[in-house]
């Protein structure tokens, strides 16, 4: 007996490969960046997670550039529009000043509190 084939439907699976990205000044996102050749839109949020969306146009990517409000552009025109993956977690997330958090534990994270107000006596 000879089987038909069969079609079969997956999600396009985002691509491996590194994608540089470049700091935005946004409370939301840290740091956004294309892959022309995979059309692939790369954002890090101020969470540090990072995620990637498939089959992104580049008027998409230019957009988020020029835009003032760049996590509502992101709701608004990314998420839930392309496919998306979490290619997981940015080194550490970022602080709520922009700069990068220092600390993964309470511990730390009290230790460089105490260091940016002053220590009494240093």
């Amino acid at each position: 007996m000879t089987r038909a084939p069969r079609l079969v439907l997956a999600a396009r699976v985002c691509n491996a490969r590194r994608v540089e990205r470049q700091p935005l000044k946004s409370k939301a996102v840290v740091s956004a960046g294309y892959d022309e050749a995979a059309r692939e839109l790369e954002l890090e949020f101020r969470s540090g997670h990072v995620y990637r969306y498939a089959d992104v146009p580049p008027s998409v990517y230019e957009w988020l550039l020029r835009v003032e409000n760049k996590g509502g552009f992101v709701r608004r025109m990314v998420q839930g529009h392309y496919i998306e993956r979490s290619v997981g977690r940015s080194a550490q997330p970022a602080a709520p000043d922009g700069s990068m958090a220092l600390a993964d534990t309470l511990e730390d994270a009290l230790r460089a509190s105490l260091d940016r107000l002053g220590k009494p006596g240093s």
